[in-house]
């Protein structure tokens, strides 16, 4: 009976001991466990996101002012007295058209003075002739000679006469009307009558419809790329609400001011100049060798090298961990949100976008949230 009572004190014992160490262990595992919790509580927090193998799209709205290719800015060269103006801003005209009509008193003055000086050297050389007549009956050699000199001299100034005359009834004829140079739109007239030419301006500005408008922009770098000489291009002229669609063609593609300006000419009878054209470009393209899209907003730069974070998971005996790893990339074509990575991740590839701390290192264990 004794004997009994000791063997049960002793498996009592037992059991207590086991049952202690039991909770024991289940302590230290409790304890692990929200040690571990603690800790990843306190790690910097990462929102990641994965690369998509899908079109990159890039898209371009811009606009400027149609302005004709070839202008001629008109005047009176002579700075003439505008008579009477013929045309207003906005008329058609054909080449050779009357545009405005000029006069000047004291050029129209100068030129009859120079006739009569002409028509007055004529009536000497009449008189000289004469003379020569009558040296040429008086057998006087010397005579004869001085009265052919004088002859020939003022024959020579009678041709003299005649072309400047010519010359000023010429410049008369010119001066005296403007005329279009080409057929075409009158973009402005600042021609006053009464007043001399130019006071306020070219007198008439004309614009060649046959040439066509144009009109400079800015595109992005990438976008340039995609562009050609002669590339065809929808073009929308006019207000929203009642803009007409007119063909346009890329003339020029250069750097100006450190940027890429594009310029495009339209060419339509019911252009007058000054309107406002915008263009809508849109390219979408494949990533080329397996390349996956991904937000630039992920991508870092150290030099000439680009990197992202990824989220690699490492596991331990007490469950996986998150930890940061720098990849470096090779990036491809991109838009205002969006590039393209040719290598350094694969496609499942988790990518930190943001995180709860101003930066993350290599390396570091993190928290990874779920947006």
């Amino acid at each position: 009976m004794e004997r009994q009572e000791i063997e049960q004190e002793l498996t009592g014992r037992k059991k207590k001991i086991r049952l202690l160490a039991i909770l024991f262990a289940s302590g230290l595992i409790v304890l692990t466990l929200f040690s571990n919790t603690l800790q990843t509580m306190n790690l910097t927090k990462v929102w990641t996101t994965i690369g998509r193998q899908e079109e990159l799209v890039q898209t371009f709205t811009g606009s400027g002012v149609l302005e004709p290719i070839t202008e001629a800015s008109l005047s009176n060269k002579a700075g003439w007295n505008v008579k009477t103006v013929k045309v207003k801003a906005g008329e058609s005209v054909k080449k050779g058209q009357s545009l405005v009509i000029y006069e000047s008193l004291e050029a129209n003055n100068r030129y009859l003075d120079a006739k009569t000086q002409l028509e007055q050297q004529q009536l000497s050389i009449q008189g000289l002739q004469d003379r020569y007549v009558e040296a040429a009956n008086s057998d006087d050699a010397i005579q004869l000679r001085s009265a052919k000199r004088e002859l020939d001299s003022a024959r020579l100034t009678l041709a003299m006469q005649q072309r400047n005359l010519d010359s000023m009834k010429a410049d008369l004829v010119r001066n005296r009307e403007l005329k279009a140079p080409f057929d075409g739109i009158v973009m402005d007239v600042s021609a006053v009558e009464d007043m001399l030419s130019a006071s306020a301006g070219a007198d008439v500005r004309i614009a060649s419809s046959s040439q066509g408008y144009r009109m400079e922009l800015a595109v992005p770098a990438e976008i340039s790329e995609r562009l050609s000489i002669g590339q065809k291009l929808d073009v929308q002229v006019g207000h929203t609400e009642d803009a007409k669609q007119l063909e346009g063609f890329v003339t020029e593609i250069h750097n100006k001011e450190n940027q890429m300006n594009m310029v495009v000419a339209v060419k339509h009878d019911s252009l007058r100049g000054g309107e406002q054209g915008r263009i809508d470009l849109r390219f979408a393209s494949s990533p080329a060798n397996g390349g996956i899209v991904i937000p630039s907003s992920a991508i870092h730069l150290e030099g000439e090298d680009a990197y992202v974070y990824v989220v690699e998971e490492k596991k331990g005996p007490l469950g996986d961990t998150s930890h940061v790893r720098k990849a470096i990339i090779k990036v491809g074509d991109s838009n205002e949100t969006d590039t393209v990575v040719l290598q350094g991740i694969f496609p499942d590839s988790p990518i930190i976008l943001e995180s709860s701390a101003p930066t993350v290192s290599d390396g570091e264990r993190v928290r990874v949230m779920v947006h």
